[in-house]
């Protein structure tokens, strides 16, 4: 077992994350609550999806539980199920909204693993044939672009 720079030995944990928070501080479950904007595209009971702020290609969504949890460890199978249904009826959506080729689920837990908000989430990402092979610096939209893209997502939410 590693150490953490200039923390000392790591907490016993599956998967380390030094930007675990808990629910009162975490940026996702601050969108979920509204405490925080978001470009929101989908939303039910338990589940919501919204634009990546910093995104890979345009349409990017995250998709996450409502409910905290660190990693995918932290829910029941049949939540990790219903996640995933979530995010490919989203995936439909987004790819007609876009005019995209194909899309990439990512789904990182840990920090090792590139996991950025210790919240568990789904990456939806859009991509063309023109950039089949390659992986893109993340992208900047105007909040304008973002609206735009949200409002046409949920418009082939509802028609889909």
């Amino acid at each position: 077992m590693g150490v953490a720079p200039s923390e000392g030995p790591r907490p016993k944990r599956l998967a380390f994350n030094t930007v675990a928070v808990g629910p009162d501080r975490c940026i996702f479950c601050k969108i979920a609550s509204r405490e925080s904007p978001s470009d929101i595209v989908y939303e039910d009971d338990n589940y919501i999806g919204f634009l990546d702020i910093s995104p890979f290609s345009r349409g990017h969504t995250l998709v996450c539980p409502k409910k905290h949890g660190e990693t995918i460890w932290d829910m029941e199978e049949g939540d990790i199920a219903e996640l995933f249904r979530v995010a490919s009826k989203l995936s439909k959506a987004i790819v007609s909204a876009v005019g995209a080729d194909g899309f990439r689920f990512v789904q990182n837990n840990g920090e090792a693993a590139n996991q950025v908000v210790a919240h568990v989430h789904v990456h939806v990402i859009p991509v063309k044939m023109e950039d089949k092979g390659r992986y893109r610096d993340r992208m900047k939209f105007t909040t304008a672009e973002q609206k735009e893209t949200a409002r046409v997502i949920r418009e082939q939410l509802r028609l889909g």
